[in-house]
């Protein structure tokens, strides 16, 4: 069965106290959420967090750990992940340094492969969220290219973005076969122009925006998503264009309409 979770730093102007992250986990559930990705405040506990989450009927669909923090915190990752009931941990981006060169790309993909392997040893998946930059293009290949080719499908899955799929130039139904066999996490998010865009001719300002009420190509979105074998659809609204819980209330509407 298909799990609908939102990723919660679309409402991370709301969870600055504890109290205040318990209400915006209370809201959530309400709305109908049942899973969530988020990544612990700096002033909790994961036992802290963990206990709000399972309070509220929730529960976290990975753990998070830095990546290049990742060799010296496995201990860290399986208390984390233990807490929260995974067996997944994500992670978050390549440095800009790394992302200049094929060489820093190459580099990367190794230490990606060290850290599913050190993370499997402690009975753990590895995922890494890419953005748009992953694409960039060096000659006759991207960075994206050299990652997908260069990290062991047994130990590194990714997650992929159809808002930064799109923002990378890319039709996101047909990105996405890129990752068949290689991902189970989607981040959802639509993709907007933004009204009075200050941008020179043909230079739109793009924004996120809940999902379904963009342009993106959402039938075949699905249709791809499904034939990978995506499982965890998590929506994501990371500019804050709208009011957040808005914003999360009308992409849960629509996933559920459009049949994620």
């Amino acid at each position: 069965m298909n799990r609908l979770g939102i990723q919660m730093y679309t409402l991370r102007n709301t969870m600055d106290t504890r109290e205040n992250v318990f209400q915006t986990l209370k809201r959530v559930a309400e709305m109908g959420y049942r899973s969530i990705q988020i990544t612990t405040p700096g002033f909790m506990s994961y036992e802290e967090l963990g206990k709000m989450i399972r309070e509220n009927g929730l529960a976290a669909d990975s753990a998070m750990i830095p990546v290049y923090e990742i060799p010296q915190r496995l201990d860290d990752a399986e208390r984390q992940a233990k807490i929260f009931e995974t067996d997944v941990v994500r992670t978050d981006s390549i440095s800009t340094e790394q992302r200049k060169s094929p060489e820093g790309y190459h580099e990367f993909a190794a230490h990606l492969n060290r850290c599913g392997k050190l993370l499997a040893e402690h009975g753990l998946k590895f995922m890494y969220h890419f953005h748009a930059f992953e694409f960039v293009n060096f000659e006759h290949e991207t960075g994206m290219d050299i990652l997908l080719r260069e990290t062991d499908p047994e130990y590194v899955m990714f997650q992929p973005d159809v808002f930064w799929l799109a923002a990378a130039g890319k039709e996101p139904s047909d990105a996405l076969k890129l990752f068949r066999g290689r991902a189970r996490y989607m981040h959802l998010k639509d993709y907007s122009i933004a009204v009075g865009g200050k941008g020179k001719l043909e230079q739109v300002d793009r924004i996120s925006s809940p999902v379904g009420t963009g342009n993106l190509n959402w039938p075949d979105i699905i249709k791809t998503a499904h034939e990978i074998g995506i499982t965890n659809y998590v929506a994501e609204d990371d500019m804050g264009i709208l009011d957040p819980f808005e914003s999360a209330k009308i992409s849960l509407e629509n996933m559920k309409k459009m049949g994620f």
